[in-house]
């Protein structure tokens, strides 16, 4: 029942074509109209995403991205910036990536890619925790990156949010960084 709720609201997000109302006169209980979105729905988004730090130099760092465009960012290991620190996103940015995670069917994942369900898995490597949250109601995919099988749509969705956060400001050029070694099974 959750999923399909929040699948009604990101639905209410990412319509084509969108069109935005000024106000809201929808009753709460009211299923939203997926051919337009109101402040109110735009104002209760939220989109995280936490990358965790790996046997190595993997960048480790938070960022939320408010529907307002405001960018919150917590760097702890291997970034240039450690701490907090803050950013804005601009409106079609945040309307962009929310059409991502509808492409991405960011809905439909499973919770979690990680060691029990994987068909290939490596030890040592990064974990990514992608966050969506609309009127309250959430869907979190927590995707270690060991695990073979997660669909090349949610490597592209954490790019995604990277870039409309602009995470380079804060991180640096990560593109070297990565575990100092692996060790890979496939499971049967």
């Amino acid at each position: 029942m959750i999923r399909r709720v929040l699948a009604l609201a990101l639905a209410a997000l990412v319509p084509f074509p969108i069109v935005i109302n000024t106000a809201s006169s929808r009753p709460a209980d009211e299923k939203p109209d997926p051919n337009s979105v109101s402040d109110d729905d735009l104002k209760t988004m939220t989109i995280s995403l936490e990358r965790i730090g790996c046997y190595g130099t993997c960048p480790a760092y938070k960022v939320t991205i408010h529907s307002n465009g405001r960018v919150e960012y917590l760097g702890n290991n291997y970034v240039k910036e450690k701490g907090m620190r803050e950013g804005r996103a601009e409106a079609d940015t945040i309307k962009n990536l929310a059409k991502e995670f509808a492409k991405a069917k960011f809905l439909t994942l499973p919770e979690e890619y990680s060691e029990a369900g994987c068909i290939r898995y490596c030890t040592d490597m990064a974990t990514a925790v992608t966050e969506l949250s609309v009127r309250g109601v959430t869907h979190r995919v927590k995707h270690y990156y060991g695990c073979g099988g997660a669909p090349k749509a949610l490597f592209d969705l954490e790019a995604s949010v990277d870039k409309a956060a602009d995470i380079e400001q804060w991180t640096g050029d990560v593109s070297k960084a990565g575990p100092f070694g692996t060790t890979c099974s496939n499971r049967n």
